[in-house]
């Protein structure tokens, strides 16, 4: 072959066969091992495509002089590796760039890992691997992580169900392995594991990403400080010290979860954020919701006016707990949201806003114009009665006008003397999803008529589940309704404009030839 750019051939080759697709491409893989053994120009290329992405170490004790045992369940050495053996291994070991240890992995011999732990060769045993996710949670395996955590390793997944002193150890040394990690993910981090995982973050100056559960105040300043965060999620599992905790980088999401928001507030009293992105979150509803949250989560931000993203999620709410007065989030709680009047995006879609009313969500949409996504209630089935009205809504979409979705759990029920009709100057054409929870609702023709002339080009969809309360079986079938007629009002909407505006040029056009 005289003329042929390596690059090329290999992009080729990766879209022959992507190791990347979620399902595995057999055929792909097939075509381009054939490929490898063309000629000398395509096997470099080939085999870089076919042992970038491993998901098992078996390749590695194939290649190597491995064999298959017990019906091919699993891949084992049988001799001693020698020096040939090695550079065998070595030659493709070089290749791999992201590594998964599955929790199928858990049926391999414990052998292979003691024997990949002798690699003789000078170097890590896979020098180029960047991606290393470890799925495994078996005990005698953890030792050996660090055999795989070369310094060119720059993603770093844990998944532990449980946590042991041997699991610990391996973790708490991990940083000297790997001082260029970027990001780090260990969702199954609990309180047992906090000082293990806290003495790994603290040796890392490049992390872009930390996902893990509970750390310690010592870790948390130290990714707090990190320049080059860009997402940090942690469990608040205790009250910090008398020290002030700052988050100072403007362009990190910061993500906390607590267990109740009592405790998340407790967290809180001694941080101070000046970030644009917060996610709070919640496992379960106290009994009664912290009424000065909002007044403390205020008092937290250093710029309030700098704040883009707010999210407050609560988790599963038990269906005796959604006519539960006491942890509904009324105006006078949520009135220091006025003060973040640079949110971009507001989500309280799990929480109960049922008594939030027109008055208070114009103020909110005066004093925030630059919502384009703002989420209220919307994402359970509340029996409280809403007080909020389509005049709220209305008056929101008029203030707002670069909303792009919009979720509100708001009383949708019409008089029927009554003849209501909504201003044309509300009308949003720009959004594209509207989410109405699980809102009273009694005519649902009026309903679908006001919707599909203010939201012309969304989807309306609503959250009331198929085995609701009885309380909730009326609006869960009136909704099926709206849905149902939605798309022919809108479809009637528009033939019906086109029409008027073909009549309006028609006539233009016969008073300027009179």
């Amino acid at each position: 072959m005289h003329f042929w750019i390596p690059e090329v051939v290999q992009l080729i080759f990766e879209y022959v066969y992507d190791p990347d697709r979620t399902k595995e491409d057999s055929e792909g893989r097939v075509t381009v091992a054939s490929l490898a053994r063309t000629c000398r120009a395509f096997r470099d290329p080939a085999l870089d495509v076919l042992w970038a992405q491993l998901h098992s170490l078996d390749a590695l004790v194939l290649c190597s002089g491995g064999t298959r045992v017990n019906d091919n369940s699993q891949v084992v050495w049988e001799r001693p590796l020698y020096d040939a053996d090695w550079r065998v291994l070595a030659s493709y070991a070089k290749r791999v760039h992201t590594l998964t240890v599955s929790p199928q992995s858990d049926t391999w011999d414990i052998s292979t890992m003691h024997i990949l732990n002798c690699f003789p060769l000078p170097g890590a045993l896979l020098p180029s691997l960047t991606e290393l996710n470890w799925l495994s949670d078996r005990e005698d395996f953890f030792p050996f992580l660090h055999c795989f955590c070369g310094p060119m390793l720059k993603t770093l997944g844990l998944s532990p169900v449980a946590w042991s002193v041997r699991k610990c150890i391996a973790i708490a040394s991990l940083a000297p392995s790997c001082p260029f990690l970027e990001h780090f993910s260990c969702f199954g981090a609990d309180d047992s594991s906090m000082q293990a995982i806290s003495e790994a973050v603290v040796g890392w100056k490049k992390l872009e990403v930390l996902e893990a559960g509970p750390v310690n105040e010592r870790a948390l300043k130290h990714a707090a400080s990190l320049h080059t965060l860009q997402t940090l999620r942690f469990s608040a599992s205790s009250e910090l010290t008398s020290d002030i905790l700052e988050f100072c980088s403007p362009v990190a999401v910061i993500e906390i979860a607590a267990l109740t928001p009592l405790s998340l507030q407790a967290f809180m009293q001694n941080v101070r954020f000046s970030i644009q992105h917060l996610d709070l979150r919640c496992s379960l509803y106290d009994d009664v919701f912290p009424h000065l949250f909002f007044a403390h989560l205020k008092v937290c931000m250093v710029h309030p006016e700098k704040l883009e993203s707010l999210t407050l999620l609560a988790g599963t709410t038990p269906k005796e707990d959604t006519n539960n007065e006491s942890i509904v989030l009324t105006p006078l709680m949520l009135h220091p949201l006025l003060s973040f009047k640079g949110l971009e995006h507001l989500d309280l879609g799990h929480s109960c806003t049922a008594h939030m009313d027109d008055t208070f969500l114009s103020k909110l949409a005066l004093s925030c114009p630059g919502l384009k996504e703002l989420y209220l209630g919307d994402q359970k089935a509340w029996l409280i009665a809403p007080l909020l009205t389509f005049d709220g809504v209305t008056s929101l979409l008029k203030h707002c006008r670069q909303l792009l979705s919009l979720g509100v759990f708001f009383n949708a029920t019409f008089e029927s003397d009554v003849v209501y009709t909504a201003p044309v100057d509300a009308i949003s054409p720009q959004i594209k999803s509207f989410l109405v929870g699980a809102s009273p609702i009694n005519e649902p023709v009026k309903v679908t008529a006001v919707l599909s002339f203010l939201f012309p080009s969304a989807c309306i969809s609503h959250c009331i589940p198929e085995d609701t309360p009885e309380q909730l079986h009326g609006r869960l079938e009136k909704w099926e309704s709206v849905d149902k007629m939605f798309g022919i009002f809108v479809a009637a909407r528009k033939q019906s404009w086109e029409q008027g505006w073909a009549e309006g040029m028609a006539a233009v056009e016969k008073i300027t030839t009179a």
